[in-house]
């Protein structure tokens, strides 16, 4: 089935990982591996970066993520420092002063679950 949507490809600044959160990055379609919540999250990638540093990031639809906590099904998700996603949580998060959301997991899973994600990113300001 086909899942029509947004994925644009970046120049990474080093490794991505497949399944992994991508971030926004200095300079013109750069990118980078999320390293946790306050990582500028841009969207996912299925295959990581190419031996060039190339990356397809989906950054509007249901993509593939590593889970890096367990998940219940319809949990927002966050970027951990290795770019796998975890459970959303105001108390888990509360001394931190931004927080980029990835997106609403779709599945239940635990860690090191390759899972849907509905990638939806926004970002929290306190």
């Amino acid at each position: 089935m086909a899942i029509p949507g947004l994925i644009r490809n970046f120049t990474a600044t080093g490794e991505i990982k497949p399944n992994r959160v991508v971030a926004v990055d200095v300079g013109d379609f750069m990118a980078s591996q999320a390293t946790g919540v306050a990582s500028n999250a841009l969207g996912v990638t299925e295959q990581g970066t190419d031996k060039h540093l190339r990356v397809d990031v989906v950054m509007g639809q249901i993509a593939p993520v590593e889970f890096g906590g367990d998940f219940n099904g319809g949990e927002w998700a966050v970027p951990d420092t290795q770019g796998r996603v975890v459970p959303f949580d105001a108390v888990t998060f509360a001394e931190d002063e931004v927080i980029n959301i990835v997106g609403k997991v779709l599945e239940a899973g635990d860690t090191g679950t390759i899972g849907d994600i509905h990638v939806t990113p926004f970002l929290i300001v306190k």
